[in-house]
This record gives structure tokens, C-alpha cells and sequence, in this order.
């Protein structure tokens, strides 16, 4: 059997945030991507790409299969190799409540770009940013992870730019 690749951060408080890319772009179909991630645990599935690179990925039923698996669905839309921009903070303020209440009730959490790796890193260390996490702690396990990851210096300066603390950088 092909399996959907994933990697999993472990929170302490017994949370999981995956790193992961595009469903259905690997191995497996999209319908069993999201079965596979449904029996990994998974209860949300952010997706930070646009409807046009969806469509061109033939991902654009995310939205329905996550539904029938009951997982919950967001798009939080990031141009590949780009910084946040406006539609991603535009969806980030209705929704990062929500998801940081997912991460706290030990929720497992799926992020997904194309390959898993520059904008699903960005935003899985926006997460641990809210978290309270320092850039140093963000950057060491998420490139434990993916030693690709944080490798984009738009995305870096954009991560430095939501640093509550100054001295600490990425």
C-alpha cells in the first residue's frame, strides 16, 4: 500500500502539527490522503494554496473530502516562495483563534503547501510563535523536521517581523 508522507511535531501537550505536502501530489490518490491523514489523528488541514494552484495540483475537493472524513478545512493562501501576504492575513485574523484553540485541545493539525516544506514550515513556526516559543526553538525543531524549511529570506523577515521580542530573531 502507498502511504501520503507526512512529519509530525509533537507538542507537550499532546498536540501534533504535521508537515505535509499537497494531498494527492504523492504516492496516493487525493481521496486517500486525506483517509490517511484522517487515521493519523489529523482534525485540520490548513491549506496556504491559492484555488488556481489547487486546481493545477487537482486538489480543488479538498474542501468536499475533508468534509465527508470530518476534518475541518482552512485556507490561509501564501504565493509559493512568497511571504504572507494580505489574503493569508485577511484569513489568518477570522481563523488563528480557532486553529490555536485546535493545537490546545490537542488537536492534530495538518499543514500543507505543494511539497510540505517553505510555506508549511512559515506557518507551522507562526503557530509556535503564538505558542510563545523562541525563534531559536522554532527554527531548531522545524528544521530538525525539514532541514529545507526557514531557507526563504521573504519568509524569514516576515517571521522576524512577528517576533514580540526583538532581540530574538530567525
Amino acid at each position: 500500500m502507498n502511504i501520503h508522507p507526512f512529519e509530525t511535531l509533537a507538542l507537550s501537550n499532546g498536540a501534533k502539527l504535521l508537515f505535509t505536502p499537497c494531498p494527492g501530489t504523492k504516492a496516493v490518490n487525493l481521496e486517500q490522503s486525506i483517509l490517511q491523514l484522517k487515521q493519523q489523528g489529523v482534525s485540520m488541514l490548513l491549506t496556504l494554496m491559492f484555488d488556481k494552484e489547487m486546481l493545477e495540483n487537482n486538489a480543488i475537493k479538498l474542501p468536499l473530502l475533508c468534509h465527508k472524513y470530518k476534518i475541518q478545512w482552512l485556507q490561509l493562501p501564501i504565493i509559493d516562495d512568497e511571504a504572507p501576504q494580505e489574503a493569508f492575513h485577511q484569513e489568518w485574523q477570522k481563523k488563528k483563534d480557532r486553529i490555536l484553540n485546535e493545537i490546545k485541545n490537542k488537536g492534530v493539525v495538518a499543514v500543507h503547501c505543494k511539497g510540505g516544506t517553505g510555506r508549511t514550515g512559515t506557518v507551522i513556526s507562526l503557530l509556535l510563535l503564538q505558542l510563545g516559543w523562541s525563534a531559536d526553538k522554532i527554527k531548531q525543531e522545524v528544521q530538525l523536521i525539514k532541514p529545507k524549511a526557514l531557507r526563504i529570506q521573504k519568509q524569514i523577515n516576515y517571521l522576524n517581523s512577528q517576533l514580540k521580542n526583538s532581540a530574538d530573531k530567525f
